[in-house]
């Protein structure tokens, strides 16, 4: 085989990644929507493996700021890694890894995040797992209700006061996202990619509680949920709605922890929930010294084996699907 050139791409080449890139789920459209709408794309951050002028392989590094201990962490996420089947094995993921790798430095990343199915592949290059909880829900044995001031989400009218539920309601969540605007409106295009169920309920005229859900890998995930002090009956009554509205799909997954109060009400609604440890986040060091100054650590502990598991320890953080790349 020719020698492969690992690089970035230049703008007029997203349209030929994206071409190889419908090589994986035949959806050429479920890429492209991150492409278009997360306000993070960069082409200096897309790489691609080249050979005779054919793009062969790519990967691309999304930014993600993650809120922990009172300090915002600048995550390169590493997403859509893929190499035409007809010259794997060939290392060419493996050297864009190691490019990626040494990039991310200056562009200001403190540490990458991916999810993974090949766990020890990416362990060989500094990733190591840190798991997390989600939670299995039996379908419910009878319909819920439908919740007192249920209504569709609509952007124009309710994502002001969305935003400040997601704000309150993760403030003291270690792993969960931080927001802004623009981000909201990227992720709102691509979160259930293409279609989710976002649902809202009011009381008194303002928006209490807050539901997300969309069908994910044949089963029915709730992406995101949120509530206000005081909204956490609202919540549960959206959630099993939601629940129900997933029709005939096998259950549920949710990210419940770490809120025991929404336990308790998914519980008290005759819903059934089972524990999931799920083994595919994956974190690296990126930057120890500029991670280890923002957490007021010595460096030596944010190199210890298991950094990332005490940093986000599974009952106690969360990560949102809505959040995916």
């Amino acid at each position: 085989m020719a020698a492969v050139t690992v690089r970035t791409i230049a703008s007029t080449e997203r349209d030929a990644v994206l071409d190889l890139l419908a090589g994986w789920l035949d959806d050429r459209a479920f890429f492209a929507r991150y492409f278009h709408h997360d306000p993070s794309f960069r082409d200096d951050l897309c790489f691609v493996g080249e050979i005779d002028g054919r793009l062969i392989s790519t990967l691309q590094v999304f930014r993600k700021r993650v809120r922990v201990a009172g300090a915002v962490l600048e995550v390169a996420a590493l997403g859509n890694v893929y190499t035409d089947p007809a010259v794997r094995a060939a290392g060419t993921a493996s050297a864009l890894l190691e490019r990626a790798i040494a990039a991310m430095p200056a562009h200001g990343f403190d540490v990458s995040l991916l999810f993974a199915s090949k766990l020890d592949f990416y362990a060989r290059f500094g990733w190591r797992t840190a798991l997390r909880n989600l939670t299995f829900i039996e379908p419910a044995p009878r319909p819920a209700p439908l919740p007192s001031g249920c209504a569709t989400f609509d952007a124009a009218r309710d994502l002001a006061e969305v935003g400040a539920v997601y704000d309150a309601y993760n403030a003291a969540i270690a792993g969960a996202t931080a927001r802004d605007a623009a981000y909201w409106r990227g992720q709102l295009r691509y979160a259930g990619n293409p279609d989710e169920r976002f649902l809202v309920a009011r009381r008194d005229g303002r928006i209490v509680a807050y539901a997300r859900a969309a069908t994910l890998y044949d089963f029915n995930f709730v992406i995101e949920h949120g509530c206000v002090a005081g909204g956490e009956e609202a919540l549960a009554d959206l959630v099993a709605h939601q629940i129900d509205l997933a029709g005939s799909l096998p259950g549920t997954l949710a990210q419940v922890d770490p809120d025991a109060a929404l336990s308790s009400g998914l519980t008290a609604r005759g819903l059934v929930l089972r524990a999931v440890d799920d083994p595919s986040a994956m974190w690296r060091l990126v930057d120890a010294q500029r991670l280890a100054s923002k957490l007021r650590l010595p460096v030596a502990c944010v190199q210890s084996e298991t950094f990332f598991s005490d940093l986000f320890p599974p009952a106690a953080s969360r990560y949102w699907v809505s959040d995916r790349f």
